[in-house]
């Protein structure tokens, strides 16, 4: 059952604005309910452990509500309180009983090390946290040896602050060692840990309001339960980017939006933005810029407007305007509805609209979005544009565990797309429409430097991907290793722009055959013969590797239709009869396989 099939009760609570302790207990429970149900008419389910240093159960009932609101159907086990090390490391513990796709690990500096005294030399201190990141990679070892998802918080530092700034500047203090620990964690798990920020969650709340003493003597809790609903969209967050669900386009409407006023009615000169116009002129300006600055990380940024095209544009060349017509991959200006506007963005961009925020400030708008299309994320951005900033980013909507290459290109490679696509009404036919692109690709053996960009492929990659399972950077990063398999990466630039690594293959060397375990490519390049060039250039290598046969596999999801035919419309033969296995002969001619990429 997924959640989206939830009783209409129950959905409606996990869609509420306001939540309480209560309601997170309440729904919690018939959630489980519900997925145990589930389990036993043999309905799959997501089976999700939380374990940590305090008293966990609170904390995983947040979780099982953040995660349905995701839509997606919970089964939680709840550890014990204090056994994570145990039950993590333990093969026989009930954590591994319980066989988890996603385990939740929620350690605490109380749980982690003793004091040391102020002036411990540096070099022990360090020593120190060295012996605690190894203390988290055996975690994480035990957990990835059964192909766990781990989410993990950050420690939260104590709020004690004994002799002040005298505190800080001490490296053996154990807020200083707090900090030192969770920055030594991101670096040891990159590619292997997804991080909830909880030192940042506590520090917004206030570390003394989110800890108070009390709670921890009377139940070992590490956090006052009045701040479960504030968890939520965080741990949300934390779990799209676990799951490659980070969404990917922010759609904007322009008056009231991004500017303040009219502009059909007040024109550029009248709209107002800047400090010309006040407290609210300068919030619009910096809201701007914060949206620049999202585009420049790589949120692709698009406009769904009712305005007239010529007025509209008007409005971003205002002196102060931090934001471009060229900052914005789509421009959807007409009279017709938001969400043939919406429809159409996702057309021209080729994204899904569940990976869409759309941010208006029209309650009537949202409203016809929430029921025509509801996979579409809403922002309820309010009156006061001091506070847009906040409302947005409250959602953690956008949020990534790492930068790479391709999320600092990103709106440049959906720009290059759009302008790509419209050449091609002027193009007498497809083919000519490719030839006129000057596409230039590069398929190449894997290397380490690439691991970060493919396992971003893996977790986001849903429509062209032929079996759709995820390797996390550890597995990739042993395919570099084994004779027995290869990791080939895809490049692809056009005369529109570098996109960058936009596809890969991971292949499997078996006697005489080589067999295509996982291919995946970005929706950017679809239909411009990428597939065909990979393909001559894999018939290459498995040649020169002595192999007589590719073999590959489809296996259908709800998302990646679109690769149905692919093996058949690549020259590859059935392998069995129900159309999961397939072959090419590699003695075969090439002559099917036309491209319009040159190598390079």
């Amino acid at each position: 059952m997924a959640a989206n099939n939830l009783p209409d009760t129950l959905r409606a609570r996990l869609a509420a604005p306001q939540w309480t302790p209560a309601d997170v207990m309440a729904c919690a429970d018939q959630l489980q309910h519900l997925a145990q149900e589930a389990q036993s008419a043999g309905t799959s389910v997501q089976r999700v452990a939380v374990v940590g240093d305090l008293t966990s159960d609170l904390l995983a009932r947040a979780v099982a509500c953040a995660i349905a609101q995701e839509g997606v159907l919970p089964l939680l086990y709840a550890a014990p309180y204090g056994v994570m090390q145990q039950e993590c490391l333990d093969p026989d513990s009930a954590l591994h009983a319980f066989r988890p796709d996603v385990v939740v690990l929620i350690p605490d500096w109380r749980n982690t090390w003793p004091a040391l005294p102020v002036d411990t030399p540096v070099d022990r201190v360090d020593a120190d946290t060295q012996a605690q990141v190894r203390r988290f990679e055996a975690l994480w070892d035990a957990l990835e040896a059964r192909r766990c998802i781990i989410i993990q918080h950050t420690l939260v530092p104590p709020s004690q602050q004994l002799r002040g700034i005298a505190e800080r500047r001490s490296p053996a203090s154990m807020a200083s060692r707090v900090d030192a620990l969770n920055t030594a964690l991101f670096e040891a798990g990159a590619g292997r840990v997804c991080w909830l920020q909880a030192d940042q969650l506590a520090a917004q709340v206030g570390r003394v309001t989110w800890s108070p003493a009390r709670y921890y003597y009377a139940g070992k809790l590490g956090f006052d339960p009045r701040f479960l609903a504030d968890y939520l969209p965080w741990f949300r967050g934390a779990w799209r980017a676990a799951t490659g669900r980070a969404k990917k386009l922010l759609v904007l409407d322009l008056d009231d939006t991004l500017w303040g006023g009219t502009i059909g009615d007040d024109g550029p000169e009248g709209i107002a933005l800047g400090l010309d116009h006040g407290a609210r002129g300068e919030a619009f300006a910096a809201w701007q810029q914060y949206i620049t600055q999202l585009g420049q990380r790589g949120v692709v940024l698009a406009v769904c407007s009712k305005n007239d095209l010529a007025l509209a544009v008007s409005g971003l060349s205002h002196a102060v305007s931090a934001l471009s017509r060229s900052d914005f991959s789509a421009f959807v200006c007409s009279w017709s509805d938001k969400a043939t506007g919406l429809r159409q963005i996702a057309t021209e961009l080729n994204l899904s609209l569940d990976t869409m925020v759309f941010v208006d400030d029209n309650p009537a708008e949202r409203s016809l979005i929430e029921q025509i299309l509801p996979e579409v994320a809403l922002v309820d951005l309010g009156t006061d544009p001091a506070q847009f900033i906040e409302r947005l980013e409250s959602g953690h909507w956008f949020d990534l565990q790492s930068y790479t290459v391709a999320d600092l290109r990103r709106t440049a490679t959906y720009t290059a797309r759009c302008e790509a696509l419209a050449t091609q009404s002027t193009a007498a036919d497809l083919s000519t429409y490719l030839e006129g692109l000057e596409m230039v690709g590069r398929l190449a053996v894997a290397q380490a430097a690439d691991l970060p960009r493919l396992t971003q492929l893996e977790l986001k990659t849903n429509q062209f991907n032929l079996t759709t399972r995820r390797y996390a950077q550890p597995q990739l990063a042993a395919t570099l290793a084994r004779p027995d398999q290869q990791l080939l990466v895809f490049q692809l630039k056009d005369r529109f722009g570098d996109h960058g690594q936009v596809s890969s293959m991971l292949l499997v060397r078996e006697g005489d055959v080589l067999r295509i375990d996982s291919w995946l490519m970005s929706c950017r390049v679809f239909s411009r013969s990428a597939e065909q060039f990979m393909l001559v250039g894999l018939i290459a290598l498995a040649k020169d590797q002595g192999a007589t046969t590719l073999s590959g596999e489809y296996l259908p999801s709800s998302r990646n239709g679109v690769v149905a035919d692919l093996y058949p419309r690549l020259g590859f033969i059935p392998a069995c009869t129900k159309g999961r296995y397939w072959r090419r002969n590699l003695a075969a001619p090439i002559s099917d396989l036309t491209s319009h990429i040159r190598a390079g």
